[in-house]
């Protein structure tokens, strides 16, 4: 609907996630985040298209905000650039390189008594 309504002036593509690919059942925890990234996307497009409508048809191409990537930063959900999502990202991993928890999970390893997974 999105793709039809918009025409040129914006792209959109349907994503499955991954615990429905995976067979499991979205936890609650799943469904609220759902519902966070789905109201920030739509005022996110909504806020785009007010600003593409104030622009002439030539610049509505170049305009900033058209390369975003919906991202979710601690407890923020925020969207940035491709270009810096791609330098904060650990695209392997389909992760952030830089992760909260990563300064505990030694000590996780250990209250698990699985030392010989700790490193160092």
């Amino acid at each position: 609907m999105f793709k039809e309504e918009g025409g040129v002036l914006f792209d959109s593509r349907m994503v499955s996630l991954g615990h429905t690919l995976q067979g499991n059942i979205p936890s609650p925890i799943d469904r609220a985040r759902a519902v966070r990234l789905s109201l920030k996307s739509m005022h996110f497009i909504e806020e785009q298209a007010e600003e593409l409508a104030k622009l002439p048809w030539k610049r509505r191409w170049t305009h900033k905000g058209a390369d975003a990537v919906i991202t979710i930063q601690g407890t923020k959900v925020k969207w940035v650039g491709v270009k810096e999502m791609v330098e904060q990202a650990d695209m392997k991993n389909r992760r952030g390189k830089t992760q909260w928890w990563t300064k505990y999970k030694e000590m996780g390893e250990m209250l698990a008594a699985r030392s010989h997974l700790v490193t160092g």
